[in-house]
């Protein structure tokens, strides 16, 4: 009896226990993802004004760099029309700096050639009466030739003395250089440091009267790497002055001259 009370006990534990084997597994449940948050929504739709703003920027951007383009190739295109009427001057310039040397050599030519005709004969003016004594009439006094003055050697230099600097901590014009000749050059490169610089310049005619007014001097500052000068002297015949101009930077003169003498001095005042 007993014996087959633990039979039915074991065949009903084995029982519970395949029942349990073959029931389907228990599926937990995942949890539900978190609901945006509204602050979150408001964050994306911050980054998207900021990103409107960013564009519209760049696009006000690109059309101010558009119009300085513009400004700039018509700049370019002033200077390069400028730069060629510059040139054409020039060439004029030149050209006529040449004729005014073949019309002094013809002239030298001439004289050359007055000088070697024989002088023409004198011509014998009548005896003045002699006075007698107890006459009346006196003959006037004959005149007597005047000698022909030797011609005074021309100054060392037309231009005035460089001016005494000026005390320590006080502004005076500083000689940087002088330059002189007779025909066209340019000078070298040279450092203004001030806020104004001038040039002192004198041109001079050959002696002669032949050659009075005949000499020409054309001088312009040009800045260093441009083509558009600065105007400083344009002086037919005999005469000097000074122009004043803007530093500092680095400039060079260039001198066209022809028929005559020419002297400057640059200045600096700092």
């Amino acid at each position: 009896m007993r014996f087959a009370l633990l039979l039915s006990l074991l065949f009903l534990a084995r029982l519970s226990v395949a029942q349990t084997d073959d029931a389907p597994a228990l599926v937990t449940p995942k949890p539900a993802p978190p609901a945006k948050a509204p602050h979150s929504q408001a964050t994306a739709a911050e980054l998207q004004v900021a990103l409107d703003q960013l564009t519209q920027s760049n696009r006000d951007l690109l059309d101010l760099l558009k119009k300085q383009q513009a400004v700039l190739e018509d700049m370019q295109f002033d200077r390069r029309l400028q730069s060629r009427q510059i040139q054409s001057l020039e060439e004029r310039l030149e050209e006529a700096l040449f004729q005014n040397t073949q019309l002094e050599r013809k002239i030298d030519g001439l004289e050359a050639d007055a000088a070697t005709r024989p002088p023409a004969s004198p011509v014998i003016a009548p005896a003045a009466p002699v006075a007698t004594p107890g006459s009346t009439n006196i003959p006037p006094a004959q005149p007597v030739p005047a000698a022909v003055a030797a011609a005074s050697p021309p100054p060392a230099t037309y231009l005035p003395p460089p001016e005494s600097e000026g005390a320590p901590g006080t502004q005076s014009w500083h000689r940087l250089f002088t330059l002189k000749g007779d025909d066209s050059r340019q000078s070298d490169l040279f450092q203004v440091q001030g806020r104004t610089w001038r040039v002192l310049w004198h041109n001079q005619d050959k002696p002669g009267k032949a050659y009075l007014k005949t000499s020409a001097l054309f001088i312009n500052a040009f800045p260093k790497d441009d083509t558009i000068p600065q105007k400083v002297c344009s002086k037919l015949g005999s005469g000097g002055d000074s122009n004043e101009l803007d530093g500092p930077g680095n400039y060079y003169l260039k001198i066209e001259a022809s028929g005559g003498s020419w002297e400057l001095a640059v200045e600096d005042f700092r």
